[in-house]
């Protein structure tokens, strides 16, 4: 098998295993919904977080899924994937910076927090696919 090829197949091999994961973990959320709605505030609002965070999760398996799809020969993946990794990895320290500056709550603080998390999720995915990629590289 050449580089190419391992490399490719070795991403599309950890996308999926890391699409069972997120899957699994919301479902487990929407398992628990009754127990936190029905419980204190904060359950809640770290319900909202995970669910951001997995939607993250989920936004960057498929963004670098269509890459593999676009892109079959190692060097032009390997270059999609770094520029939008590096657009996404820009964009959370930009809102990470945003939060370390906030000295209090804005009126869409909510819609902050949430873009945040989904961010978060994200780095995470892409973090793992760099991971993937370095390891089959040597």
């Amino acid at each position: 098998m050449n580089k190419t090829t391992s490399i490719h197949t070795a991403v599309e091999s950890q996308l999926y295993d890391l699409f069972d994961d997120t899957k699994y973990e919301l479902s487990e959320l929407n398992k628990n919904k009754q127990l936190v709605l029905n419980g204190p505030d904060n359950k809640l609002i770290k319900r909202g977080l995970d669910i951001s965070y997995l939607q993250g999760q989920k936004k960057a398996i498929d963004a670098i899924d269509m890459i593999l799809k676009n892109y079959s020969d190692d060097t032009s993946f390997k270059l999609n994937f770094t520029e939008y990794s590096a657009n996404i990895i820009r964009e959370f320290e930009l809102s990470a910076t945003k939060f370390k500056n906030l000295e209090q709550p804005t009126e869409d603080y909510d819609a902050v927090l949430a873009h945040h998390y989904t961010l978060m999720g994200q780095k995470l995915i892409i973090d793992t696919i760099h991971s993937t990629i370095l390891n089959h590289s040597f």
